[in-house]
């Protein structure tokens, strides 16, 4: 009896321990998942880190030390001397001071920033900062030590050490690192606080940068990309489109100049369109993709996205660019019913306009995310609302059902060109198959990617240029359609090559140019060349 108690005993012992050994292994199990939730979501939504911040014409503009930099700092407060951490630790992004949150301000009164201008007639100094301490020993006499300083040059990027006090505050900076790429600031006219004019360095490799950036582009790095360039260049090279737009920017740029744009294909169609207003500038366009899809940036060779922003390899690929001329298309859109109400718009393409079920989806994820997504801007999150977007619309085609029965789609001949064509009669109309969206192709790149017009046999058509003022036509079959599409295992349909467009659309259906879409009524469409922009196309 005993022995069978123990026995009873050891079996309901061993029974508590499984039992705890289950529950160990489920609390260790749900926090590992857990753990791998976590990560999942933190790689989704941090893309960015960083911290936006505006900034200061005066003064300095300060930014906490973990975020990423283009120039050294000191890890140490340059006026208690205490070590920072990262939650107390400022650096200036312009010049490179640092200081703690207890005595930034002190900085800001006593030593003075980057300035964007300079009297001509004035010598322009280095500006020399306190970036950390070094020790160096004397190899004749070990035991002495001369405790020195590592000053930087916010301008020309040199380092020197120095005792602070022998350091020469009168020597000439000649801007060396990126002397060629940089707006010196004796050459900067200003009246009452406004740009007037550039005036040029008499030097043939001279070539500034001009840098635009959109904060509210699809993975929201485009702060970063503002702060790393603030502290290489001239702080007015680097223009923040949400406080000064492009229109503004262009009435002073030098005639001769390198433009990069980070954002995506509306930020850099704003600055191309821009651009077109003043002839008289030369520049060249270089893409940053920091926008969701980032079509112009793919067909460029300048990726779909950002991974790593590292500003000296971003100045090099851009010097190394090569010159890419890209056809430019003018939209008019007119109602087909002249009322009294009734008014036409006219736009312009570099990269596609779309007419159904493609253009739906841009608009149900532009409308998502003014309301839901704003707050976790990730270009991972993106893609994610667009696919499920796209999913919704399988279900619901947003009425573009039927669209071939709504659209008549008209274009020019294989000899005819623009309204020369349509004044002839020289226009062939298209046999639509059934479709739920149309699409003309300026650019080997659409729906972030995918060559629609090299799908399929090369023999059957024409080869694709973004230079050669034609467009291509081709057909999309539904919302099923582009998912295969953009997997490799579809063929859209493919139409035509064109050098004018003009549809007749009946009905109410979405519509969008170059990624920016709406809702669009009966209208009539042409689509004509509208002259060509100058893009940097990356070699690397």
């Amino acid at each position: 009896m005993l022995i069978l108690l123990t026995k009873i005993e050891i079996m309901e012992t061993m029974a508590i321990i499984n039992h705890l050994n289950f529950n160990y292994y489920f609390v260790i199990g749900g926090f590992f998942i857990s753990y791998l939730v976590y990560r999942m979501f933190n790689s989704f939504l941090g893309d960015n880190n960083f911290i936006q911040i505006k900034y200061k014409l005066r003064g300095h503009t300060w930014r906490s030390i973990d975020c990423n930099k283009s120039i050294p700092y000191n890890i140490y407060c340059t006026v208690c001397g205490k070590l920072m951490l990262s939650l107390v630790g400022l650096f200036c992004e312009c010049c490179g001071i640092s200081a703690c949150k207890k005595c930034h301000r002190i900085i800001d009164k006593k030593q003075r920033c980057k300035q964007i201008s300079w009297p001509a007639e004035k010598p322009f100094y280095h500006l020399w900062v306190n970036v950390g301490s070094v020790t160096r020993e004397n190899p004749d006499h070990i035991e002495e030590g001369d405790n020195l300083k590592k000053f930087f040059c916010s301008w020309c990027q040199r380092v020197r050490l120095s005792q602070e006090n022998e350091l020469s505050n009168t020597e000439r900076c000649d801007f060396q690192k990126y002397k060629d790429i940089i707006i010196p600031p004796m050459n900067v006219n200003m009246d009452r606080g406004k740009i007037i004019k550039i005036e040029p360095v008499p030097d043939d490799d001279w070539e500034p940068f001009i840098i635009f950036a959109n904060r509210k582009s699809g993975s929201n790095r485009s702060d970063e990309v503002l702060s790393l360039f603030r502290g290489l260049l001239n702080p007015l090279q680097i223009i923040d489109i949400g406080s000064m737009p492009p229109e503004k920017a262009v009435k002073w740029l030098p005639e001769r100049c390198r433009i990069i744009v980070a954002g995506g294909d509306g930020t850099v169609a704003w600055v191309l369109n821009t651009l077109h207003t003043v002839p008289h500038i030369k520049a060249s366009v270089g893409i940053l993709p920091t926008g969701t899809g980032n079509d112009l940036s793919r067909a460029l060779g300048w990726g779909g996205g950002c991974s790593d922003l590292d500003a000296s390899s971003i100045i090099t690929s851009m010097k190394q660019a090569e010159v890419q001329i890209l056809d430019r298309w003018k939209v008019s859109i007119g109602p087909l019913s002249r009322g009294l109400r009734s008014r036409g718009r006219v736009l312009f393409a570099h990269n596609y306009v779309s007419v159904g079920v493609d253009a739906q989806v841009a608009l149900d994820f532009h409308r998502a995310r003014a309301h839901i997504l704003k707050r976790c801007a990730s270009r991972y999150i993106n893609y994610l609302a667009y696919a499920l977007l796209g999913v919704g619309r399988a279900l619901d085609d947003g009425g573009c059902g039927g669209l071939e029965r709504r659209l008549r789609v008209r274009i020019a001949r294989e000899h005819g060109e623009g309204q020369e064509a349509r004044s002839h009669g020289n226009l062939n109309t298209l046999d639509l198959p059934p479709l739920q969206a149309l699409v003309l192709l300026n650019i080997p790149s659409w729906g972030a990617g995918v060559d629609l017009w090299s799908m399929g046999s090369e023999e059957d058509v024409g080869e694709q240029f973004m230079n050669d003022k034609k467009l291509e036509v081709v057909g999309i079959s539904s919302s099923f359609h582009i998912a295969r599409l953009q997997c490799g295992l579809a063929e859209p349909y493919r139409f035509a090559q064109t050098s004018y467009v003009e549809m007749s659309l009946e009905g109410c259906v979405a519509m969008q140019v170059d990624g920016e879409p709406w809702m669009q009524g009966p209208a009539t469409i042409r689509l004509e060349p509208a002259g060509q922009s100058r893009m940097l196309r990356n070699n690397v």
